[in-house]
């Protein structure tokens, strides 16, 4: 019974097999609801042997951050999506090129970007946009249910500029990035560019806009691009990939795009 239940613990048996024997599926069924076995089962390579991988939680200074801005309740973004961030700031081997998040809500994915170029010593200037007032573009015909002005609107313009105002690299910018974006045009080069935006224009408009200014092994993470209720941003770059032979596409199992800049460097 031990073995059994250590098993348990450590990921081996999956919880609906304890639930069957246990009889709460049939009594779930009786109500019409098969989410547990049908929902777990099918998507447990997310979560098969998870007892063998390294525990994000444990790794050294990321840890740190990462527990800290999830306290901090300003950001959607777990250990998983976080450690993408991580693992990229630790690429970044000059100052010279800025970093830019399009997309930032509560701030928390920018507190964790600034507070990580810190521990590793970097001193990159940080551009941060967002319209602190929802969408004020969507797509229809692709975007789900995401509508102009209806969410992510709860939130503060002064107060995020607050929270961000420890770290004196950052530039906070209030509006819509397509117009805002002009105060970018004199920054000849990108080696980070987060794109955390949702919907088709936005994010279309984006990979236009830093396309030609990354540099030699730049990154753009598109942050809704595996999800679902996000189909626009994968369509955007989707399109994006199709048409372009200097960049390079992975899609992550945390939803995650990561589009890496080949060939030579901006001018």
């Amino acid at each position: 019974m031990a073995a059994k239940l250590m098993k348990l613990v450590r990921g081996e048996v999956p919880f609906v097999v304890i639930l069957d024997k246990l009889g709460v599926n049939k009594l779930l069924n009786l109500f019409g609801i098969e989410v547990v076995r049908k929902g777990c089962m099918y998507y447990k390579y997310y979560w098969e042997r998870a007892y063998k991988k390294i525990d994000l939680k444990k790794i050294p200074v990321f840890s740190e951050i990462a527990a800290h801005v999830i306290a901090d309740k300003t950001t959607y973004m777990d250990y998983d999506r976080l450690y993408t961030l991580w693992q990229f700031v630790n690429c970044i081997d000059s100052d010279e090129q800025a970093i830019v998040e399009v997309g930032t809500y509560w701030g928390g994915s920018a507190w964790f970007i600034a507070e990580s170029l810190c521990r590793v010593d970097r001193k990159n200037t940080f551009f941060v946009f967002d319209t602190f007032e929802g969408h004020t573009v969507v797509d229809e015909s692709v975007d789900g249910e995401h509508r102009v002005k209806e969410g992510f609107s709860d939130v503060s313009y002064e107060k995020v500029k607050s929270y961000l105002s420890v770290f004196s690299n950052l530039v906070l910018t209030k509006g819509d990035f397509l117009k805002t974006s002009n105060l970018l045009d004199d920054v000849k080069s990108f080696a980070l560019v987060h794109i955390d935006v949702d919907v088709y224009p936005v994010t279309k408009y984006c990979l236009e806009f830093f396309k030609d200014r990354m540099i030699t092994g730049g990154v753009i993470i598109v942050d809704d691009y595996g999800f679902t209720t996000c189909k626009g941003a994968k369509k955007a770059v989707d399109e994006f990939i199709g048409l372009r032979k200097d960049f390079f596409m992975f899609h992550l199992m945390t939803g995650q795009a990561v589009l890496a800049k080949l060939g030579s460097d901006v001018d």
